[in-house]
């Protein structure tokens, strides 16, 4: 199919949602850039992203199942899901090329249809990255192209690296040979909105390690808390049996650990058994509905650490613990 015309018309709507997108696409930049949970949302944010490449191919499935599958843990009473049948094949080398310190690596394996026309400079560049993910998925079928927002948002400088969350397309770019406004604005609203949203995760997630610095701090024998706090983070969904393989405990003191963590108000159980019991992050439970919200204004953060523990070794036992937590994590 050919690709009529460059762009939307630019009416008063479109401009509006072309500005609106860029400010929070801009705003997340400008956050994740300096946070300290910056490797633990880029898994996260990997995960929501992939889960969307998948729903624009049509596949049945939520974002609950990408974390239930990037964590390795079953949640009850979501549907089992094939792992054989390829749906997942893309996301290790799609999640190798996030990482890559390569600027050019996406960019050299495109197709040369997808190169942008000479009028493409008269547009704004968050156009010029959607107008570029629409002739990619002209040329080229499955994920490649919706998974190829987020670098080309990088290219045209609207981010500092790819950010994943920021996956997206429309079913209509395959579709149709133009777009109109209602298809513009679909688009631009829903990218915004999965801005907004990696923005409120990236709130929760520095709340959560701001609590795991508290927690530990107010801990007299921390233990294996402090690995465990810094595993939540990055792997948001844990089972015993999972905490007792990555942190090489027994089952058991696993399942205490996570008794524990749960005390700390960072993670909740979201089952009701006593075998394979499994446990999720707060903000993740809220969100996909295993647990309720809380009621009233949010309480005040406090830090009181005990005067017996020296606040600075806390922080960098902490830290070390996350580095380590994510190195491990990346040699699976």
């Amino acid at each position: 199919m050919d690709i009529a015309g460059f762009g939307p018309s630019y009416t008063p709507r479109v401009v509006t949602e072309v500005a609106h997108a860029a400010a929070v696409i801009a705003t997340l930049n400008s956050r994740i850039s300096r946070s300290l949970v910056q490797s633990a949302w880029q898994t996260r944010a990997a995960w929501a992203g992939y889960a969307r490449a998948l729903q624009l191919e049509g596949h049945e499935v939520e974002e609950i199942d990408l974390f239930s599958w990037g964590c390795r843990v079953t949640i009850p009473g979501r549907p089992l899901r094939a792992t054989n049948r390829g749906e997942y094949e893309a996301f290790a080398p799609w999640q190798d090329m996030l990482g890559s310190s390569d600027p050019f690596a996406w960019r050299d394996a495109l197709p040369k249809a997808v190169e942008l026309p000479a009028e493409a400079a008269d547009h704004p560049p968050l156009v010029r990255a959607l107008e570029q993910i629409r002739r990619y998925a002209q040329v080229r079928g499955g994920l490649d192209p919706w998974l190829g927002l987020p670098f080309a948002l990088r290219d045209q400088d609207l981010t500092a690296s790819p950010l994943p969350c920021l996956v997206g397309g429309a079913k209509a770019f395959r579709l149709k040979k133009t777009l109109n406004e209602a298809d513009w604005l679909a688009l631009l609203r829903a990218l915004a909105a999965r801005a907004e949203r990696g923005l409120e995760r990236l709130e929760h997630l520095e709340r959560l390690h701001r609590k795991a610095r508290t927690a530990i701090a107010e801990s007299y024998r921390p233990g294996a808390l402090p690995s465990l706090l810094a595993l939540t983070l990055h792997q948001p969904v844990l089972s015993p049996q999972a905490v007792a393989r990555l942190l090489d405990l027994t089952v058991p003191g696993a399942r205490k650990s996570l008794e524990r963590a749960a005390g700390t108000g960072l993670l909740t159980e979201i089952t009701t058994r006593r075998t394979w019991r499994i446990f999720m992050s707060v903000d993740l439970a809220v969100e996909f509905g295993f647990a309720k919200a809380p009621l009233g204004r949010p309480r005040v953060e406090r830090f009181l650490p005990s005067p017996s523990r020296n606040l600075a070794a806390v922080f960098d036992q902490f830290d070390a613990e996350m580095a380590a937590i994510d190195e491990l994590l990346n040699a699976r």
